[in-house]
C-alpha cells in the first residue's frame, strides 16, 4: 500500500471512531418525541344540524361560521379525576376550518373528554362546572324578531379518547351539534269569522313571565335538567297597538313575535291580557294559556280568538322553527 492510500485509510478509521463515540455518548436518543400524543391536537367541527331554521337567526353551517364559539372542556382520567382543558376558549372559523390560538393535545391516558360550547362567545358572565351546568348571563329576556335580534346556541359532546377521537384513521374533530338556547313565542289575535261586530285591539299584556327589560341568566344542566330565568309576577306591556282592527285572519299588526329566554313559573300559569273594543265599547279579558314553562329550541304559537258572548279562546301549537322563502327582505319569518 502506498503512502497516500495508507493516509486515506487512517483518516477513514479515525472518522468511524468519532462517529461511534458520538453514538455511544447518546445511545437512547429516540427517533420520535417522548409524548406521542402531541401528534394529536384537539380540533373541532361545529354543525347546525340540531337547529331548525329561521332567516333572521343562525340558520345553517355557513351562518354559524360567522360567529365565534366559547368552548369549555374537561378530561376524566382513569381514576375518575376531572381536569379542565378548555376554559371559555374562543374558537373561530378561519374560512376553511374551526381553529383557536392556544393549542391543546389529546391526553391518551384520559378515559373520556366532555365538551360544551356556546355562541356567540362572550368574555364575561359565562361559567361551566364539571357537573355539566352551563350558565350564561346578560341574555335579554325578550327580543323582538327583527334585524337586531341576537341568537344564542349551545352544543355538547362526550366521548372516549381512543376510538372516538383518536382512531386507526387518525385524529377526528370533536363534533359540536348546536341547538338554540332561546325559544320562540308567537301570539296571534283573530275573531270568529261569523261575528259581525267590529273588534279593535288596543294593547296586549303578559303576566307571570320574566320582565321584558333587563337581562337574565340562562342555566342548562345539559344532562336533561331545567332551564330557567327569573320570573316577575307584574304584568308587562308588550305592545300598544292603537286600536288595530281584528279580522278572521291574523295580520302583522295583530301578531307579536318574540325570542324568549326559557323560563318556569313558580306558581301560576303564563297569562295574556287583552285590552280591546267591541263596536267602540272598551273591554278587557285575561286568558290563561295553561303554560307554566317555555323550553329552549321550541316554537310556541298561541292563537287567541274572539267568540260571541265576549269569550276568548286559546289554542296552543308547539312547532318546529321553519325557514319560509319570501321576496320581502323586511319580513322576519319563522
Amino acid at each position: 500500500m502506498n503512502k497516500e492510500l495508507r493516509h486515506i485509510s487512517y483518516c477513514l478509521i479515525a472518522l468511524l471512531l468519532i462517529v461511534a463515540c458520538r453514538k455511544e455518548s447518546h445511545p437512547n436518543t429516540p427517533e420520535e418525541p417522548e409524548q406521542p400524543e402531541q401528534h394529536y391536537p384537539i380540533c373541532m367541527d361545529a354543525s347546525s344540524n340540531g337547529m331548525s331554521t329561521s332567516r333572521v337567526l343562525v340558520t345553517d353551517d355557513a351562518t354559524l361560521q360567522t360567529t365565534d364559539l366559547g368552548v369549555f372542556a374537561y378530561k376524566q382520567l382513569a381514576d375518575g379525576t376531572r381536569v379542565r382543558v378548555f376554559n371559555n376558549e374562543n374558537v373561530y372559523h378561519n374560512g376553511s376550518v374551526w381553529t383557536y390560538d392556544n393549542t391543546k393535545y389529546w391526553d391518551r391516558a384520559a378515559t373520556d373528554y366532555y365538551f360544551v360550547s356556546y355562541s356567540p362567545h362572550q368574555v364575561a358572565g359565562v361559567e361551566f362546572n364539571e357537573n355539566g351546568t352551563l350558565t350564561i348571563s346578560n341574555i335579554p329576556n325578550w327580543q323582538a324578531i327583527d334585524a337586531n335580534a341576537k341568537d344564542y346556541v349551545a352544543a355538547k359532546h362526550r366521548d372516549a379518547v381512543e376510538g372516538g377521537y383518536i382512531t386507526a384513521n387518525g385524529v377526528q374533530p370533536v363534533p359540536l351539534d348546536f341547538k338554540h338556547i332561546l325559544c320562540q313565542l308567537e301570539v296571534k289575535v283573530v275573531k270568529n269569522p261569523f261575528l259581525v261586530n267590529t273588534y279593535t285591539l288596543s294593547q296586549i299584556d303578559y303576566a307571570n313571565i320574566p320582565a321584558k327589560e333587563g337581562t337574565s341568566t340562562y342555566m342548562n344542566t345539559l344532562n336533561g335538567g331545567n332551564m330557567r330565568s327569573s320570573v316577575g309576577a307584574t304584568p308587562i306591556t308588550m305592545a300598544t297597538l292603537n286600536d288595530v282592527e281584528v279580522g278572521k285572519d291574523a295580520t302583522e299588526n295583530t301578531t307579536l313575535k318574540h325570542l324568549v329566554v326559557p323560563f318556569t313559573t313558580e306558581t301560576d300559569n303564563f297569562e295574556i291580557s287583552l285590552d280591546y273594543k267591541v263596536n267602540g265599547v272598551g273591554r278587557q279579558d285575561t286568558v290563561d294559556t295553561q303554560l307554566n314553562q317555555l323550553e329552549e329550541n321550541k316554537r310556541y304559537v298561541l292563537t287567541l280568538t274572539f267568540n260571541s258572548g265576549a269569550a276568548v279562546t286559546s289554542k296552543l301549537e308547539i312547532l318546529d322553527w321553519e325557514d319560509v322563502d319570501t321576496d320581502e327582505d323586511d319580513k322576519y319569518n319563522w
